[in-house]
């Protein structure tokens, strides 16, 4: 016996022998293997004691398919009071497709069996009811067409209109007639002639197409747009000219939709008419909605077509638009089309502090777009650099970075000076030569002192005092304040502060405990609360950024887009920064470089420094440098990195098995490549490592070592090791609560299938308790469920 058909037949005993728990889960499973062979064992589950176990193994059985259970579910369905059962079986009927099956669904459609349950107050035959009806439509039931076009406005039942509607149109050609008198009935609300158009939107009949054309003439706005979309789904380009029209449309909705049906029609049409012509009176069109959507849609047309001259000023003149969205999109548009004397309009954009940073960003984004590198370009782009909205600082950078890579320099002949390369913006901004200015210092306040102080022997005369206090607006209090002594006074705080002084003051009033509690539980929570502190700390000091330190990490982040060993020397000196986030990013960036270009020169270069912070940097930087290092393919940092498999954060171990797994496959020769290895890890080792971490009480960690271990013995043939290894992966589950179960099984995937199956198999049989079983059987769906094995069709 194979293991495959060893599987199936103890699944079927523990739906038979099994708890409630086994029986579902191994239900579950049978069914989405498919193996005819248990239909018979689930079919006496029908009617079991346990709810649950009876819907898995209706469920089970639609998903097999097979007529052979048509009889039992029919059975089911009219005899069971259960709700939830009747609508799984009723799901299995239609997944089925037995035309035996079409009068007892009918018959539960329309007629509530007496003795059916209800859940609170909720009638579960509701859910028989939506669930025999698309059951109908599965089967293509032309005898249901009259019932169902009567059940649609029976007051009494739950609102199934757009279910019955599709299914009408499912079923045929007189069920889709029943739709379309829907549609032409215009006494009838709005809502249930737009239903009726978008459900003929799954039509590709001419009547269909026909009464959409004419709903194009509704009065009502909804009914319209949903017309004009159901005709774009149609791909009815016939009724290209009428939507045209309708972009003229009063109401705001329809000539958004008319547009999106335009548009998508003219690009499946070989003689569509000028999209620029029909969209003309659209681009200044009053609703910004509008303008935005057909902005956007121009978008990929415009590179090829660009806009006419009358159009492109159109567009330009709306890049002030007081709508921000519409003027982002705006920008964009100007930057695809490729009109470089869209430049000075949109570097006043960029310029203007008071405008959107959305739009200023577009702005900024389509200057690089348009290619043109001038004096005036740089200079505004270089003061973006340092504006106050991050997202302006990040475009300006990337609109140099685009600049730089395919940017034609536009300078006069009467230069004395030659324009600096927009790469060396960028790496002065890491550098820090570009800085944020400072606001202007205020100007000092001049204090004038009264010369005329009076003396005891000489006071001012009382009318002369309360003068003076009216005048300089004071209001004396009535009593003298109290008189304290040093030390006496508390500074000020805030009142939450305030509120947790009064807190531990009352604390330190109170004598503490002989013993603190600190059971199992205790301190399982508490090690949770302090992850979390710490989790919090790293994302506040990510938020505590100043704009000068925003600069340089923005510019370290957009270097990563060039290979060119300057950049790489600049990024490398980054990484001794000063400045945490500037030293991650610039990390980053080199993996990535990495990444794309494991030949890029100079790369090895930065090993040395990576190695130092993945040991003393902080956490941040300790992931970032691991994943760049696993990109560079240095075999020297293997050895440090199998070092940080014993860190104490978790989400540290799960990159460092990441990054060795992958840089054990994809590593550089040492002699070839002139690396200095002091100590190599060979890839057998590195195994041996991810196999200890199969013991983590991290599941992510788990999780990762399986991956990784799939990933490094593949090609290593080592026959004994990898069977050691999927037995030890399999025994991690169960180390914690198995809720990795369907994630390992799916890591099972890359090792030997029947290898991984017959040790489930083995461990299902001897498992002691049901919770056990449950996360072998997870792992067994899991594995086979992902492959093609022809004894699943036997």
């Amino acid at each position: 016996m194979t293991a495959y058909r060893e599987t199936v037949d103890t699944l079927c005993q523990l739906v038979q022998t099994g708890d409630e728990a086994d029986r579902c889960y191994a239900a579950r499973t049978l069914g989405l293997l498919g193996d005819s062979a248990s239909i018979e064992t689930l079919i006496e589950r029908l009617r079991d004691e346990d709810l649950d176990v009876a819907i898995d193994a209706a469920e089970a059985l639609g998903n097999i398919g097979s007529p052979e259970a048509v009889p039992a579910l029919i059975e089911s369905l009219e005899n069971d009071t259960s709700g939830e059962v009747c609508t799984m079986v009723a799901i299995a009927l239609g997944k089925i497709g037995n035309t035996d099956t079409i009068d007892p669904l009918l018959k539960i459609c329309l007629e509530r069996p007496e003795d059916m349950e209800w859940n609170d107050d909720w009638d579960t035959w509701w859910d028989v009811q939506k669930a025999a009806v698309l059951a109908l439509g599965k089967l293509q039931a032309e005898k249901a067409v009259d019932h169902l076009a009567a059940l649609i406005d029976d007051e009494i039942q739950q609102d199934m209109e757009p279910d019955i509607l599709n299914t009408l149109i499912r079923i045929s050609s007189t069920g889709e007639a029943k739709v379309i008198e829907r549609l032409q009935n215009r006494e009838s609300a709005s809502i249930h002639r737009r239903r009726a158009a978008h459900a003929l939107a799954r039509s590709s009949s001419t009547d269909a197409t026909k009464a959409l054309g004419r709903a194009l003439t509704d009065p009502a706005a909804d009914v319209r747009a949903e017309a004009a979309l159901s005709l774009s789904a149609q791909n009815a380009i016939s009724y290209l000219g009428a939507l045209t029209l309708l972009l003229r449309d009063p109401d705001g909705e329809v000539r958004q939709a008319a547009l999106k049906a335009v548009t998508q029609l003219a690009q499946n049409s070989d003689n569509a008419p000028d999209i620029e012509e029909a969209f003309q009176e659209m681009l200044t069109d009053p609703a910004p909605e509008v303008r935005t959507i057909l902005y956007s849609m121009l978008l990929p047309v415009v590179s090829d077509n660009p806009l006419s001259e009358e159009n492109y000023q159109a567009v330009l003149d709306r890049i002030s638009d007081t709508a921000a969205e519409a003027a982002a999109a705006a920008c964009a548009l100007l930057g695809a089309n490729g009109n470089t004397s869209a430049i000075p309009p949109l570097l006043e954009i960029v310029d203007n502090s008071s405008a959107h940073p959305m739009v200023r960003k577009e702005a900024a984004t389509a200057i690089g777009s348009l290619g043109r590198i001038d004096a005036q370009v740089l200079e505004v782009l270089e003061k973006a650099i340092t504006d106050e909205q991050q997202v302006v600082r990040l475009a300006a950078l990337a609109a140099l970075m685009e600049l730089e890579k395919s940017g034609l320099i536009a300078q006069a002949d009467d230069a004395e000076t030659p324009l600096p390369r927009p790469l060396d913006l960028i790496m002065g901004a890491l550098k820090g030569e570009i800085t944020v200015p400072q606001p202007p210092a205020a100007a000092p306040v001049e204090v004038t002192l009264d010369t005329n102080v009076h003396k005891e022997e000489d006071p001012p005369e009382e009318s002369d005092a309360v003068v003076e206090t009216a005048e300089s607006g004071l209001d004396l209090p009535e009593t003298p304040a109290q008189i304290v002594a040093e030390g006496e006074v508390t500074p000020a705080i805030s009142t939450l502060d305030a509120i947790s002084m009064a807190n531990v003051e009352t604390m330190l009033t109170k004598p503490h405990p002989e013993q603190e509690i600190q059971d199992e539980t205790t301190m399982e929570y508490m090690e949770i609360v302090e992850d979390n502190k710490e989790l919090m700390r790293r994302m506040r000091s990510n938020r505590k950024i100043d704009a000068q330190q925003d600069i340089r990490r923005l510019a370290a982040h957009v270097l990563a887009d060039i290979d060119e060993a300057e950049v790489l020397k600049t990024l490398i000196q980054a990484l001794n920064d000063d400045d945490a986030p500037v030293r991650r990013e610039a990390a980053e960036s080199i993996g990535i470089m990495a990444q794309r270009n494991p030949q890029l020169g100079g790369l090895s270069d930065a090993v040395g420094t990576l190695i130092t912070q993945l040991a003393i940097g902080d956490l941040d930087q300790k992931i970032v440098s691991s994943r760049a290092l696993s990109y560079i393919g240095n075999r020297a940092a293997l050895a440090p990195l199998v070092d940080v498999l014993k860190a104490p954060e978790f989400t540290l171990r799960i990159q460092a098995i990441d990054a060795l797994a992958h840089l054990s496959l994809n590593s550089q020769d040492p002699i070839e490549a002139d690396h200095m290895v002091v100590r190599d890890v060979p890839p057998l080792s590195i195994a041996r490592r991810l196999m200890e971490c199969l013991e983590d009480h991290e599941m992510g960690v788990r999780v990762a070592a399986a991956k990784g271990l799939a990933k490094i013995l593949e090609p290593l043939g080592e026959e004994s090791f990898t069977r050691k290894a999927v037995e030890k992966i399999i025994d991690g589950v169960t180390i914690g609560t198995g809720e990795e179960a369907r994630l390992i099984g799916r890591a099972l995937r890359q090792f030997d299938t029947d290898l991984a199956n017959s040790i489930l198999l083995a461990q299902l049989k001897q498992a002691d308790d049901s919770v056990k079983r449950s996360v072998y059987i997870e792992m067994i769906e899991e594995l086979l469920t992902a492959q093609d094995n022809p004894e699943q069709a036997a």
